[in-house]
């Protein structure tokens, strides 16, 4: 069994190729593959999930542990391995920090709900949350769209400022500030919160300030937390999902199902990129796109990635 870091995964393996690998999966239109929802087990305010997923010549196994109060001590939220198999004989094949295969999934997730669902002269970004989460779909959006200018806000000031030096030595063409969550909303055309709050992130706004936006919500994995507030749920004018299991898992998603009609009827990403859809004039509309992530997307990535270093 090999066995790679997580620096070795994203030195060899990048943003652009995560993107290209989900959306050809879908594109290819293969679905024998089986991925069932993950299994929650809370411990207190920390989570454990177990998420397996069989496609193709592969098996893989990822165990993450979530504890959003590390962000306090300075570490990590989200901590796990990842285990590729042969599916047939169930070897192993290589074994990795899952965190680099969820980082670069998540920002691809959120990446192709750019790229499909944002306005295409989208310019500015906003990201609330500076976590890895944060810096995955920093790059992913520079992926999807020609973003000249980010807006980051984080509710330690510190943390925020030591994201935006990182960001603007590695993105040196590219304008960052430190904003409050109110400029940032305001003067972004794609907004991304990546946090593991249980209450709303988002300021409240007019619906009109709202205007043109899409808003991509990754952090809210569990029933008893939301991101976005009831106001955004409530006006936005179309909401996607990455997944159907975004519905119940999510407490944004179960939220926004309180205070609408319809939503399980909610497109998600199979959908958006097997019928190469783009919503009409979302220069005009509030668009939210909510992504939780599932297990076949995991091995979809991993699998790319062995691939790539091994074959």
């Amino acid at each position: 069994m090999n066995v790679r870091s997580k620096e070795e995964i994203t030195e060899h393996y990048s943003m652009q190729e995560t993107m290209q690998a989900i959306e050809s999966f879908y594109q290819t239109g293969d679905k024998s593959y089986i991925s069932p929802d993950r299994m929650h087990i809370n411990d207190g305010k920390n989570t454990a999930l177990l998420m397996p997923a069989f496609y193709g010549d592969y098996y893989a196994t990822k165990l993450v542990g979530v504890a959003p109060e590390n962000s306090q001590a300075g570490k990590d939220t989200i901590h796990g391995l990842m285990i590729l198999h042969n599916r047939k004989t169930m070897e192993p094949l290589l074994l990795c920090d899952a965190i680099a295969i969820t980082a670069l999934r998540t920002g691809a997730l959120g990446g192709l709900g750019m790229s499909y669902l944002a306005k295409k002269d989208a310019k500015t970004l906003g990201i609330i949350g500076t976590g890895t989460q944060g810096w995955s779909h920093l790059q992913s959006a520079l992926v999807a769209r020609d973003i000249e200018e980010v807006h980051i806000f984080n509710r330690t000031r510190e943390k925020a400022e030591d994201f935006k030096e990182r960001a603007e030595e590695t993105f040196p063409n590219v304008t960052f500030s430190v904003s409050t969550a109110e400029t940032l909303v305001r003067a972004s055309d794609i907004i991304v919160t990546t946090t593991t709050s249980s209450k709303p992130v988002l300021p409240h706004l007019s619906p009109s300030e709202w205007t043109g936006k899409l808003l991509v919500g990754v952090g809210s994995f569990r029933p008893d937390m939301q991101e976005i507030s009831d106001d955004v749920l409530q006006h936005a004018d179309d909401i996607y999902v990455d997944a159907p299991s975004a519905l119940h898992e999510s407490g944004d998603m179960i939220r926004a199902k309180a205070l609408r009609s319809n939503l399980e009827n909610a497109w998600d990403l199979e959908k958006i990129i097997t019928e190469q859809h783009s919503p009409t004039a979302p220069e005009e509309k509030l668009i939210v796109f909510k992504s939780v992530g599932a297990s076949i997307f995991d091995l979809v990535v991993f699998q790319s990635v062995y691939e790539k270093l091994y074959q």
